[in-house]
């Protein structure tokens, strides 16, 4: 039993050398919450997350599109009402610059086969497709001026004066 007691001590000796102590390497103990310097940290990098966070969300609700911005009255705008004749159409919708490319619908006028809207529209050029049902895209006929698109499809060019 001497003999397992003094192999021990040994031991104990040849590792004090290498290991006085065994470092205490918990989590808790690590960061130090307890610490005002990590907590004031840890509060700044917060506030800079919240902060950042508040200007995005400014900046994507400043370009966010949605109708209601579309039709809304612009400065430096003129109306400009849109017609065109479609009379087997069940629906026929405008999209160009001057609404973001999003759809905007146009009523039909009484039985007559002719379908109209009137936008406001910005001073200068702006290109514009009427779209026909759910997805056959045709130029203004009324208008002489077109361009090709990226995507191979016309679009009707026209240039709004003061």
């Amino acid at each position: 039993m001497q003999l397992f007691q003094d192999l021990l001590e040994q031991e104990k000796q040849l590792r004090s050398d290498v290991i006085p102590l065994v470092p205490d390497i918990s989590f808790k103990k690590a960061l130090k919450f307890s610490d005002t310097r990590y907590f004031n940290l840890f509060l700044r990098i917060a506030k800079a997350g919240a902060v950042a966070a508040v200007l995005v969300l400014l900046v994507f609700s400043l370009y966010w599109k949605n109708d209601d911005a579309v039709t809304a009255p612009l400065q430096d705008a003129v109306p400009r009402r849109f017609v065109i004749f479609q009379p087997e159409a069940n629906s026929v919708q405008i999209a160009g610059s001057f609404t973001n490319w999003n759809n905007i619908p146009l009523k039909m006028v009484g039985p007559s086969g002719y379908w109209e809207v009137e936008l406001d529209v910005t001073r200068g050029e702006h290109k514009y497709v009427f779209i026909v049902g759910d997805d056959k895209k045709i130029t203004d006929p009324t208008i002489l001026m077109k361009e090709e698109d990226d995507f191979g499809s016309e679009n009707t060019v026209l240039v709004v004066e003061a």
